[in-house]
């Protein structure tokens, strides 16, 4: 296992000029990266189409930790939609809006965007509303379980949520598949 922080403006954080807000950034990337031990390492992707399984997934779950570490989940989470609005909204509506489980691509570096990301953390975390938290933690349970070393696809995880909550989502795997912001 190892630990790998990309962000190179978080690399070197200097207690006499770093700010507690740069810090909570560190931090928050330090726990997305130890996440991908686990969402992206021991059960990975079967191919770049998934990718918002990896980072999605991988998002949430920063994001609850860094809330949960900063005793403050609802500020962190205030925090986070900011984020969505600022920038993946943005996005959706504009020429380069695309679902968070694209078709296809022109360029490996067009999959990197605030959508596969972002969008696809809420939904995820979409699944542990709807089922609840302790349903969304046997979910994960099954899933790793069932592929604990294997590469897989957005279906497999869908599977998994539903097969341990005894629950119909087939409806939920639209979400993958359309761009835009909902209207609801």
């Amino acid at each position: 296992k190892s630990l790998n922080v990309f962000n190179t403006s978080c690399v070197l954080a200097d207690p006499k000029t770093t700010t507690d807000a740069t810090y909570q950034r560190v931090e928050g990337i330090i726990g997305h990266e130890y996440f991908h031990n686990w969402t992206g390492n021991r059960v990975t992707c079967r191919d770049w189409f998934q990718l918002t399984l990896k980072e999605g997934l991988t998002v949430f779950r920063d994001q609850q930790f860094s809330g949960q570490v900063n005793d403050s989940v609802a500020v962190q989470r205030i925090k986070n939609v900011l984020v969505v609005r600022g920038s993946q909204f943005r996005e959706d509506a504009g020429p380069m809006s695309h679902p968070i489980r694209p078709d296809s691509y022109i360029a490996m570096d067009n999959f990197y965007t605030a959508t596969v990301y972002r969008k696809g953390a809420e939904i995820i975390r979409m699944y542990d509303t709807i089922l609840t938290s302790e349903g969304f933690r046997k979910g994960m349970d099954l899933y790793f379980k069932r592929h604990d070393g294997s590469a897989v696809t957005c279906d497999d995880f869908l599977a998994a949520m539903a097969d341990a909550n005894g629950v119909d989502l087939n409806q939920f795997s639209r979400w993958y598949s359309t761009s835009g912001t909902p209207t609801v």
